[in-house]
């Protein structure tokens, strides 16, 4: 079981000792992304990601990466919709120097202007290669639907507009407003001494402000259903489907990973054998869950040529229609449970995902959690649990859909509506 402590400023330590590793990663996690954002600011989380590499009032950015470099570990970032992480993995034997500079990067960025207008020309170099991306943008279009009037609906990159109207003073306020001890977390795995990992962190943080705890309310009300499509000249249409989810705490949540399972998350399950492999319509389609701090959704995505369109539209209603009659076997449930149980200790491997797991328990998890308590949920899966989820989530008057390709309003309107009916009739 990973343990846990509080530095006098406020900050949350939690961490995990692994016994043969030879390698140590620390996370920084804030909890500040997208969902935190005003369509004025949008982008704004993952520009500060960015920012914060590119130097401090003791270092220049080419100065950090040679100090990482010079003892061959790595340092990255990335941004989500609901947190930000900065993360380095080293040999445990330099974890000092790892922790000196993410905590330079974290307390003393300078934000430049000069950085800055070079940085939005980098960030709009990115949006316009995520454009060029139907994978990702239908994911983003899915998430405008579902999300309607929340943060949770921005995107993580921003837009063009709000990303060139980003300046120093706006990252500096939003800076200060959410980089603070309370709203954020160390999380760290691998080979260490408790005590100096422990003093050292209080040593590289202790400069850190307390701050507060500032996050986004949401619930299940907030769920949105409708259907858009952006016309691009892609060779492939690509298609999302959203259902009401649950959030990352849920009771349930492991439940939902084994629907998914059985539905479209592995090379065995329903959708993938039956339109792909026995079908031959797409070289790609799975479903997902999606766990955010109070709410989330079940997706289904696929990419396909324009004259499969509706006949692998098709074959997911009428794989749904199977799931809300219950048509869920004894052996494939315990082959979705063996499934979920061997990934979940294989994503342990390294000591980056046990710091990365770690982290995400104590930003969303409202309970202590560990290990054992997890696993043994695995184990107790039962078909209820599951059944309860089909029932609650795949629910057929709450779809939201998205398309992107060469198609027509109206045709995403026939196949939004003809999707609907097939769910409703049959069910």
């Amino acid at each position: 079981m990973h343990k846990k402590m509080q530095l006098s400023n406020g900050l949350t330590v939690v961490y995990q000792k692994l016994e043969g590793y030879k390698s140590i990663s620390i996370g920084v996690w804030v909890k500040t992304g997208s969902a935190h954002e005003t369509e004025t600011n949008n982008g704004i989380s993952h520009f500060i990601e960015h920012m914060l590499f590119k130097g401090t009032s003791r270092r220049s950015a080419k100065d950090m990466a040679s100090i990482i470099d010079g003892i061959g570990g790595e340092i990255n970032a990335f941004t989500a919709k609901e947190c930000t992480c900065f993360y380095t993995k080293t040999l445990s034997m330099d974890f000092e120097v790892a922790l000196d500079v993410l905590s330079d990067m974290i307390l003393r960025p300078t934000f430049l202007d000069a950085h800055i207008e070079t940085e939005k020309t980098v960030i709009i170099d990115e949006i316009n290669m995520y454009e060029d991306s139907g994978e990702e943008m239908v994911i983003d279009i899915l998430n405008e639907i579902t999300f309607a009037g929340h943060p949770l609906a921005l995107p993580i990159l921003g837009t063009k507009t709000s990303v060139m109207g980003i300046n120093r003073d706006k990252i500096v306020e939003y800076y200060r407003r959410y980089y603070n001890a309370a709203n954020m977390v160390i999380s760290v795995a691998g080979d260490f001494d408790e005590t100096e990992l422990l003093t050292k962190i209080d040593h590289y943080f202790e400069g850190l402000e307390p701050g507060e705890l500032r996050y986004k309310s949401i619930d299940a009300t907030d769920y949105q259903w409708n259907y858009a499509s952006r016309k691009k000249d892609f060779e492939q249409i690509q298609v999302a489907i959203n259902f009401p989810g649950i959030c990352f705490d849920h009771e349930l949540s492991y439940e939902m990973m084994v629907l998914s399972n059985i539905l479209g998350g592995t090379n065995s399950s329903r959708l993938f054998q039956s339109i792909r492999e026995e079908k031959g319509l797409t070289y790609s389609i799975y479903s997902e869950p999606n766990f955010y701090d109070q709410m989330g959704t079940f997706t289904i995505a696929f990419g396909v040529s324009k004259e499969n369109l509706q006949e692998t539209m098709d074959l997911i209603a009428d794989e749904i229609i199977r799931f809300k009659a219950h048509e869920i076997s004894d052996d494939a449930l315990e082959h979705a449970k063996n499934h979920l149980r061997g990934s979940f200790f294989l994503n342990l491997e390294g000591s980056d995902n046990y710091m990365d797991m770690i982290g995400r328990i104590e930003l969303f998890a409202h309970r202590e959690k560990n290990i054992d308590e997890m696993l043994g949920k695995i184990n107790n899966i039962q078909r209820e649990g599951v059944i309860r989820l089909v029932d609650q989530c795949l629910n057929t008057d709450k779809i939201a859909l998205a398309i992107v390709g060469d198609i027509e309003r109206h045709e995403t309107q026939a196949l939004y509506n003809r999707f609907i009916n097939q769910l409703s009739e049959k069910h």
